[in-house]
């Protein structure tokens, strides 16, 4: 074989390949599922035997799907709010009746939305306790379109927070299980402000209030508290909220000197007694005494070197 003819072979075989990857890779990115919804929460208060309805908008931002309306009671999960669905059958029929809506395949095409309406309406022998649950759009398996496995296992979700109380003003009680920061941190290190609320109520509720830090002969900052529902029998780590952005509850600057008393006081869903507690904080440069040190015991062996 010639060296032309070699160079037109390997020429034509990375054409091929080439051409063959962007054949496989094109259809490949194409097939994927993006569902958004719509409200993402909903908060209830209702009397037993009373009905309510509420519309979960599911929009579809990727290639056509079919989907299926599903709902799950959950319960808390952990500290940061993450919840855990609570799948099996039994606990699924036993809130059967509280549900009506539409359960039937639902297509999507791209860009397309559907709007599913929900009647909620607890029996009126319903206990009056909070009850959470997540309404789903998931998208069937086997809907042909080639899309593996675990995308077209996909789903979205939508919380549904329900309290029935016969009064229409369900308990609600909190408690201050941590406010804490460390009680001597380097001027550089940063001031850094740890929340948690405890729900010993019979109702979710959402803290309004804020951490208010007073340098002692300085000036005051104030730390919003970011309103998170703290839900039933659980805790909750609550964020600060920033220009509506969740951030650490976090002093600003960085450096920091002198003693710094913080109080954390706010109340249940902005209405009824102030709940307070307060933390001191010193604040010294003792990397740059340190730095200053170990400078000083350089210098005095360097003249020690030097005299002898």
């Amino acid at each position: 074989m010639t060296r032309h003819k070699l160079q037109t072979s390997i020429i034509g075989i990375f054409l091929f390949l080439l051409g063959y990857l962007l054949a496989v890779s094109g259809p490949v990115r194409a097939q994927e599922v993006s569902l958004s919804i719509s409200p993402p929460i909903t908060e209830l208060a209702i009397q037993p035997g009373r009905s309510f309805s509420q519309v979960f908008t599911v929009k579809n931002n990727g290639v056509p799907v079919t989907v299926v309306a599903k709902i799950f009671p959950f319960v808390p999960f952990d500290k940061e709010g993450h919840a855990e669905l609570i799948e099996d059958q039994n606990s699924i029929n036993a809130f059967t009746g509280w549900f009506f809506f539409d359960t039937n395949p639902t297509s999507l095409g791209t860009t397309a939305s559907h709007d599913f309406y929900v009647k909620i309406t607890p029996p009126a022998g319903a206990e009056e306790k909070d009850y959470y649950f997540t309404f789903i759009a998931e998208v069937q398996s086997d809907n042909g379109l080639g899309i593996n496995n675990s995308k077209a296992q996909s789903r979205i979700g939508a919380n549904l927070l329900v309290s029935v109380s016969k009064g229409g003003t369900p308990g609600k009680k909190a408690s201050i299980i941590t406010f804490a920061a460390p009680k001597i941190i380097d001027s550089f290190s940063g001031l850094t402000y740890e929340v948690l609320i405890g729900n010993l109520g019979s109702s979710f509720f959402k803290p309004v209030g804020k951490i208010t830090v007073d340098q002692i002969l300085g000036s005051t900052t104030t730390l919003n508290l970011a309103p998170l529902n703290v839900l039933v029998g659980g805790s909750r780590e609550i964020s600060c909220i920033q220009e509506e952005e969740l951030t650490p509850c976090k002093m600003p600057g960085k450096f920091l000197i002198g003693i710094y008393r913080a109080n954390l006081s706010f109340t249940v869903d902005g209405s009824g007694e102030s709940i307070e507690k307060q933390i001191y904080t010193i604040a010294f440069p003792f990397s740059i005494v340190l730095g200053l040190i170990t400078i000083f015991i350089i210098y005095r062996l360097i003249r020690r070197l030097a005299s002898t």
